[in-house]
């Protein structure tokens, strides 16, 4: 017989309601057998938060709340407080993209976010100023956690989706369908899903060059993606019993071709006198073998003392083809390029962690060993074909500690020592470079509750390691006027982070100032004829950012509201060569702060009817030394219907972009060189979606992964 077990909690307002929460969250945790789960229902009178402050970490409830009908992970997690962007790109607010695990387990593909229902997620923490156990490079973490389903059997789960863009035309579906059975303590699982990307940008491009003379380019500036995939995912995962389980897990990506186009078509004026006609397209035809990305995990106890161990290896090849042909007033050309990069990565990351006095240690260490080359040739004898292997092993130990003090607060602090082995080796071109670092990042945080005020005060030191494509030496053609190349002298980011979070009841407020040191951007160059190359570069002076929001999430009757407000503000200025100027120096600043809104709003009526009305804001400001000129605004529709038992059959229909306000206009200052690209994305939609859920039971994986930082930067 169903138990039933109703807690008043009416004394003190409902003060009480978060210790009944975490009490809940404790019996659901995983670390429990389901033999010991009797409490089969609790109803709850008084105030339930949906968003707590737990240390440095913002955790917001996702079951049972109208979160978990946003549709996939991707549309839900920029609504969850703490976090911003879009669909295709969440960021913590005031710290950019973050890392993000799923049930521990480090997600290393980015559409994995598309592939997982909202209403599969239990809650998500959101660190906004990780410690010593994480990577020196990773600024944030969004840890999701999914429902734990009970019972043995077959789960099926399959969705499709299509998109319809109402601007350009074009059409974008893709197919998701996964399996999970489970018998006892064995948990198989798998999935295939097949995904269509067709992408455009429109865009007008105004290139000034200001030397002895006024050279502009200016025009329209289009850009197509175009590539069909499929990801095949599978693993299995064992949990011998309630102190020790292993598992393993592969994600195959089968790449079915990839077309990119970039046309330009501008007029070339010199001291405002047109002198050329540009009309350049440009043809990329990729292809990719199988990549691979696999991980297999322990996670016990002996005795009192926690283990924690994942190995991953990953295996990802690009090749490209690339024609190039232009058509101008002085002459026509055809330029013919290839590129291949191939990349290896092998990471282990073990954290052992031990009970000490009034809280726990952990101890552990992560090892990374990557290894990328990359090859470029191109037909035009003014620019070096390049051939390049790029090492980098990355050996980490950290240690840190967390004690409770009751009521007088939680307080943790942390050290990570990285030793960084990097060799750049260009065969054809004689280029080597050998850079071993050896760093050490400390971290340390207080939190402490004051009545139904929680608040925290974190303090982190960081790094931040260009891409490899940022180091890659080679340059690449974009037209006869324009050039683009890495740089592998690049150094490192430094930055000191300083964070402070604070929640009462559903309210949610962070404030944070960050300094970075060596920051890394874009530089342009003069060449010959007037040609521009655009290089990475380290900037001589620091960036000091402040930033400060506060989110909101309350519910009225039927209405529910995620939002958020606030701002972002650089320290930053830059003394620019100007003949023009006083003494041959200008010097321009670029603080102008990026104000934010957004407001999700939700409506859930009878009969399953669900109905939002989402808006974003973004003002214009400075980024480096780029500025947006441009106040962005997207509004969306959305209208949500579920049938059968269950809710078993979901459809789901958006628009997208109503007002067909979402666009950027980035304006760069690099001293004589300027450079302001008006961008209009692809991002009015017509969206529909159809799930169906059949006895779905959704894995219990529990690797964490390795590696990450590398797995990123090897992207790009």
């Amino acid at each position: 017989m169903t138990k039933r077990v109703i807690i008043a909690l009416l004394a003190c307002g409902g003060c009480f309601a978060l210790q009944a929460q975490e009490l809940a969250q404790e019996l659901d945790s995983t670390q429990y057998s389901d033999k010991m789960v009797g409490l089969m229902e609790v109803v709850v009178n008084g105030y339930y938060p949906n968003t707590r402050l737990k240390g440095n970490a913002v955790v917001t409830r996702i079951e049972g709340t109208p979160l978990a009908e946003s549709g996939t992970a991707s549309e839900m997690l920029v609504k969850v407080p703490g976090m911003t962007g879009s669909e295709d790109d969440p960021e913590v607010l005031g710290k950019g993209r973050p890392t993000i695990y799923i049930n521990g387990r480090l997600m290393r593909d980015e559409n994995e976010l598309k592939r997982l229902r909202s209403e599969d997620i239990r809650d998500v923490e959101v660190i906004n100023n990780p410690g010593a156990q994480y990577d020196a490079t990773v600024k944030a973490v969004v840890r999701i956690r999914t429902r734990r389903q009970q019972g043995d059997g077959l789960g099926l789960n399959l969705a499709l989706t299509d998109e319809q863009d109402l601007r350009y035309g074009f059409n974008t579906p893709n197919v998701k369908l996964s399996i999970n059975f489970r018998k006892d303590n064995v948990d198989v699982f798998g999935g295939i899903w097949y995904n269509h990307r067709n992408y455009q940008q429109h865009s007008t491009l105004e290139e000034i060059t200001l030397t002895d003379k006024v050279f502009r380019q200016t025009g329209p500036y289009t850009m197509t993606w175009k590539n069909d995939q499929l990801v095949y995912s599978a693993g299995t995962n064992w949990q011998i019993n309630d102190n020790h389980s292993v598992g393993v897990r592969a994600d195959l990506t089968h790449f079915l071709g990839g077309t990119n186009m970039v046309i330009f078509d501008e007029d070339i004026l010199e001291n405002d006198v047109l002198i050329d006609h540009l009309y350049s397209e440009q043809t990329s035809k990729e292809s990719k073998p199988l990549g691979v990305l696999t991980n297999a995990y322990y996670n016990g106890k002996a005795g009192k003392l926690g283990i924690d161990f994942n190995f991953d290896f990953v295996s990802t090849e690009t090749n490209t083809n690339r024609w190039n042909e232009e058509k101008s007033m002085l002459d026509n050309d055809f330029v013919r390029s290839s590129s291949s990069s191939k990349s290896r990565l092998y990471a282990t990351k073990l954290v052992l962690s031990y009970p000490v006095w009034k809280g726990e240690l952990e101890a552990g260490t992560e090892l990374t060993f990557a290894k990328r080359r990359s090859i470029y040739e191109i037909e035009k004898p003014s620019i070096h074909n390049t051939d390049a292997d790029i090492v980098e092993n990355n050996l980490a130990a950290f240690a840190q500690y967390g004690a409770d003090f009751g009521r007088w607060g939680r307080a943790n602090v942390g050290l990570r020592y990285e030793h960084t082995h990097f060799d750049y080796k260009d065969v054809m071109n004689s280029d080597y470079l050998h850079r071993p670092q050896d760093e050490l990042f400390p971290s340390a945080s207080y939190s402490v509750g004051v009545g139904n005020v929680n608040m925290s005060l974190s303090y982190s030191f960081k790094t931040n390691r260009p891409s490899f494509f940022a180091m890659n030496d080679a340059v690449t053609y974009i037209s006869r006027y324009s050039m683009q190349a890495g740089n592998s002298q690049l150094l490192n980011e430094r930055i000191q982070e300083l964070t402070f979070n604070a929640t009462w009841r559903w309210l949610t407020f962070t404030a944070s100032h960050e300094r970075c040191k060596h920051p890394i951007t874009q530089w342009a160059f003069l060449g010959d004829n007037d040609a521009v190359l655009i290089k990475h570069i380290n900037f001589t002076k620091p960036i000091n950012t402040y930033s400060m929001y506060i989110s909101a999430a309350p519910r009225v009757g039927v209405w529910s509201l995620n939002a958020m407000a606030g701002f972002s503000k650089q320290d930053f200025f830059l003394d620019l060569e100007d003949d023009n100027a006083p003494g041959g120096m200008r010097r321009v600043s670029f603080n102008k702060p990026i104000y934010s809104i957004n407001a999700y709003n939700t409506f859930s009526f009878k009969y399953d009817w669900r109905i939002e009305v989402n808006m974003t804001f973004t003002s214009r400001g400075h980024i480096q030394n780029f500025y947006n000129d441009y106040d962005k605004l997207r509004l969306d529709f959305v209208v949500q219907k579920s049938f059968l038992k269950d809710k078993a059959l979901t459809v789901r229909a958006a628009v997208t972009d109503v007002l067909q306000r979402n666009q950027m206009n980035e304006d760069g200052d690099m001293g004589f060189y300027h450079i302001k690209q008006c961008n209009r994305y692809s991002t009015h939609k017509f969206h529909l979606s159809m799930i169906y859920r059949f006895n779905v039971t959704p894995s219990k994986y529990r690797g964490t992964g390795a590696g990450k930082d590398v797995q990123q930067r090897m992207k790009y």
